[in-house]
This record gives structure tokens, C-alpha cells and sequence, in this order.
């Protein structure tokens, strides 16, 4: 799963360690960490009611060798090409996020895939990989380049 869904009721601080950026263990859970860097920008005073019906993303992409392409986001923020990265503090309930994979000639994109260097099953063909609560939810998202 790359997302931590909660309710609308009974937000567990405990909980903020699995998403947020700025949380780390319970010691340091407070909703001023946890919320200080979310997507959309939030301004303190903090409000635990933020994420009542949030759907808070943690995951990333990488590609299977750098050389080869590279990886990047384009919504709703951007994310220049890299080898990967990570996107946390995010309400994948209220917005999508968009991977890109970038091909590095003479190589080409082939898939986006549940596994590294080819492996698992292909998730689309596109160069974009558009991701929701209804998309297969990995904490990875591979771009797998031939």
C-alpha cells in the first residue's frame, strides 16, 4: 500500500511516522511536524482536521538503471529527472500525482512495473503513469528501461 487512509473520526498521532516527512518516530508526532510540509500548503496554526477522509501518500519511483532514463513528476508539483525520489505529506484522496519516464538515447522506455529491473507485472506502456487510490498501490513505482 503507498497511501495510510484515515477516517473521519480518531486520528492517531502514531500513525504520522508512516507518511509524513518530518515525523520519525512517536516521540516526534505532533501535528506541527506532520503538517508542516503537506500538499496543499497548510499555515500553522495546524489542524488535526486536515486529515479527516486523507488518504496520505508515501511512495516514489526509480528506474532500473540510470543511464538508460530517468524518472520524474510533473503533477501536481514538479520533480525533476532523477534516478528516483520519493513523495510523502500528500492527499492522494484530493489530488493525482504524475510520474514521467525519460528515455536517455540510444535506450528506450519499455514500461512502468510493480518490480525492478523489468520484473513483475507492467502497469502501462506510457510514458506517464498516472497515479490514484484506484491505481496498484506500491511505496516503488519502476520505469523500466531497454
Amino acid at each position: 500500500m503507498s497511501y495510510y487512509s484515515y477516517g473521519t473520526t480518531n486520528i492517531a498521532f502514531s500513525t504520522f511516522d508512516i507518511w509524513a516527512n518530518n515525523v520519525s518516530s512517536d516521540t516526534n508526532a505532533g501535528i506541527d511536524n506532520a503538517l508542516s510540509d503537506w500538499y496543499p500548503t497548510q499555515s500553522a496554526p495546524y489542524q488535526v482536521s486536515t486529515l479527516l477522509g486523507a488518504d496520505c501518500f508515501y511512495g516514489g519511483a526509480a528506474t532500473n538503471d540510470g543511464a538508460k532514463g530517468k524518472v520524474s513528476m510533473t503533477s501536481p508539483y514538479s520533480i525533476g529527472d532523477s534516478n528516483s525520489f520519493t513523495v510523502k505529506n500528500f492527499d492522494l484522496g484530493a489530488y493525482t500525482l504524475t510520474f514521467v519516464a525519460n528515455d536517455v538515447y540510444p535506450y528506450n522506455f519499455h514500461s512502468w512495473r510493480t518490480a525492478n529491473n523489468g520484473g513483475g507485472s507492467q502497469l502501462t506502456a506510457s510514458t506517464t503513469l498516472t497515479i490514484t487510490t484506484a491505481t496498484t498501490q506500491l511505496t516503488t513505482y519502476y520505469a523500466y528501461f531497454v
